[in-house]
């Protein structure tokens, strides 16, 4: 008997017919695809498909057009994370959201495509250990880590400044290599042309959308054009914003263009905790609510 479908297993389907494609397919090929595991009832099935679509964090839109799976996209990207003094002091490191994306690719999907399991970090090719995503009540994501990590930081006499650059090997595997590099080696030219494309990039998207956007949708929208595929990456997407006059901080994890958010104070853009009750204009077309829509199609 053929599976009748409906919103929630249609995600299900096209999050399968993704990870086993393993490369962008455009909305036409992800309908056969699922077509071929089971039949899509619908007025108009590839609607139907571009619905499934968008109630996931874990499939992205490729700068052509397409969709992929999520930890397939972010092969071979970089990114950077400066340390700062009370993180040296407390042993955890707060991440930015496209780091915590790329650590932990299902952090924003509902909580059944949610994984808790461990990032693999690999500090040299004699040394790879276990970091841990926790959540902390007020500054938000954080990466945890155990003696070992600590012990090759410490070797290495890090002081405030001072960054980790993470480089995305498998993210399907859940593992990365992590360099540590000193601020003076900084590449500023580099990385100031990095920045500024990824600000570009992000005025683009918030233009489409409108309105204002949550940091997490910008950032995994970010990741799905390619935005962190050079080897050089940019500064943390809370930094590069705060430092362009293009942004301004909207409240409750959102940014807004200041041409579009007329009066509002200009405040550094934060990634603060999520307020539960963000309006769903808040995301950027082609990115999830909250919940998926329990409606048969």
């Amino acid at each position: 008997m053929a599976l009748r479908v409906t919103a929630r297993s249609t995600t299900d389907l096209v999050l399968r017919v993704l990870r086993e494609a393993r490369e962008p397919l455009t909305v036409e090929e992800i309908l056969s695809k699922v077509q071929k595991l089971a039949p899509v009832h619908s007025a108009n099935p590839k609607n139907t498909m571009r619905k499934a679509i968008s109630q996931m964090f874990l499939v992205q839109a490729t700068r052509d057009g397409r969709y992929a799976y999520l930890p397939y996209l972010l092969a071979e990207n970089h990114f950077r994370h400066p340390i700062s003094r009370e993180e040296l002091l407390n042993r955890y490191f707060l991440l930015s959201p496209e780091l915590v994306t790329a650590l932990w690719p299902s952090t924003y999907e509902i909580a059944k495509r949610r994984s808790e399991s461990p990032a693999f970090l690999r500090l040299s090719e004699e040394q790879e250990v276990e970091a841990m995503r926790t959540y902390r009540e007020v500054e938000g994501w954080a990466m945890e880590a155990g003696e070992d990590f600590w012990g090759w930081l410490e070797e290495r006499t890090p002081h405030a400044g001072d960054e980790l650059v993470f480089t995305v090997i498998d993210a399907e595997a859940r593992r990365y290599a992590v360099r540590f590099a000193r601020r003076e080696d900084r590449p500023e030219g580099e990385i100031a042309e990095r920045n500024l494309e990824i600000a570009n990039q992000a005025e683009a998207l918030l233009k489409v959308a409108h309105d204002a956007v949550i940091l997490s949708s910008l950032a995994v929208r970010l990741i799905g054009l390619g935005g962190y595929h050079h080897p050089v990456p940019p500064d943390p997407l809370v930094t590069v914003l705060h430092n362009d006059p293009r942004f301004v901080d909207a409240g409750l994890d959102l940014v807004a263009l200041a041409d579009r958010w007329p009066g509002y104070p200009s405040e550094p853009v934060d990634y603060r905790r999520l307020s539960a009750n963000v309006s769903p204009a808040a995301r950027l077309p082609g990115t999830p609510e909250v919940e998926e829509i329990e409606e048969e199609l």
